[in-house]
């Protein structure tokens, strides 16, 4: 099968992240992939073509295309046309707004399926006129138009190989030299959080309630923030120069950090899904968790610390319970999120978008 997947991002986060590991799971399991990006420079595009050099026994082959960052809006989609008739895919696949609206409306009007993952919320001026639609977690599917006339799946993110990979390498030395780097010695207790510097992410209000549940007195604990975006100067405010809060920035490889964390915490107000926690439950961590729209959904394990409400008094009094608890190192199931998995189900809805399509199109009719 011939897929073209189109993400128009300038950053690379979680969902240009689904879409790129996606891209390079389907080239493993045979099919022809080709991922279309914008600007040659920007980290999205640095990482997928990273991405696509990743050695693996792939059978079949990924190609990276890239729109010119100098292309104005408006001609994006004459170049999704050029790049539509020389590839000819059999689906197009788009992750979010941007690409949905441009690429996805080229292959609609081409008469391609088009299939978009549901990153974040509905549009109808995006996905109302998806051939597929799937939504990473039931809250998503609840939000659709009763109208909507296109195939849904449900199909929940995923634990990538390479994070696995990545984590059964980190050893204790390494495990070592981050918790030295933190001043965060075998009596030292560390929390840690991984997610883009925005609102959305609750870093503030976990900031906040960190440095209320724990006075500058008691100097053995830490918290420890992975990523990047707009809150970083805030937060930094916020710390007010506690050397105890580490704001590391965005790292290519965060595995280290899970596992020199003693226990994650997500103090998101909203998240989709939350495949920084699946990731930590991969490296073992203990989890303080609100209660968001996908954590809800797929976290299940009966010694997750959840708070109902992004407040700095709640977020301190689950940080003090989580600490008196001690250093634990937990063990989760995690079967249900392989990449085998998810691949094949979304697949299955390719089947069954691509056989809708042919059915509803008129005998004799040029795509």
């Amino acid at each position: 099968m011939r897929i073209l997947h189109a993400v128009l991002s300038e950053g690379f986060y979680g969902s240009e992240r689904y879409c790129g590991e996606l891209a390079h799971e389907q080239a493993r399991r045979g099919h022809e992939v080709a991922v279309v990006t914008l600007g040659h420079a920007s980290d999205c595009t640095r990482a997928l073509r990273s991405l696509t050099k990743r050695a693996s026994p792939t059978r079949g082959r990924m190609r990276l295309t890239t729109i010119p960052r100098t292309l104005p809006a408006v001609l994006h989609r004459p170049f999704a046309q050029i790049l539509m008739h020389r590839f000819r895919p059999h689906i197009v696949h788009t992750h979010l707004d941007p690409a949905a609206r441009r690429i996805g409306g080229v292959a609609r009007r081409h008469g391609i399926p088009h299939v978009a993952t549901l990153h974040l919320n509905f549009s109808t001026p995006e996905y109302g006129a998806c051939d597929g639609l799937i939504c990473i977690a039931d809250w998503q599917r609840e939000t659709l138009p009763t109208d909507f006339a296109g195939s849904v799946a449900v199909i929940r993110n995923w634990l990538p190989a390479a994070v696995t990979d990545a984590l059964s390498t980190v050893t204790a030395d390494t495990v070592a030299d981050f918790r030295r780097q933190w001043r965060a010695d075998d009596q030292g207790f560390v929390f840690g959080s991984v997610g883009r510097l925005v609102p959305e992410k609750g870093m503030d209000a976990l900031v906040r309630g960190f440095r209320q549940a724990f006075p500058n007195g008691l100097e053995r604990v830490r918290l420890v923030i992975v990523g990047d975006g707009p809150q970083r100067g805030a937060l930094r405010e916020l710390a007010a120069a506690d050397t105890r809060i580490v704001l590391a920035g965005a790292q290519a490889n965060v595995a280290p950090f899970y596992r020199a964390f003693d226990t994650y915490v997500s103090a998101a107000r909203f998240e989709p899904f939350g495949i920084a926690i699946l990731e930590a439950m991969a490296a073992g961590c203990p989890l303080v968790l609100t209660r968001s729209q996908g954590p809800r959904e797929f976290v299940s394990d009966q010694r997750t610390r959840w708070i109902d409400d992004v407040s700095d008094a709640a977020l301190a009094r689950a940080l003090v319970e989580a600490m008196a608890a001690g250093r634990q190192h937990f063990s989760y199931e995690l079967s249900r999120f392989s990449p085998e998995r998810a691949v094949a189900e979304i697949e299955e809805l390719y089947a069954r978008v691509m056989a809708n399509k042919l059915r509803a199109t008129p005998r004799g009719a040029d795509r």
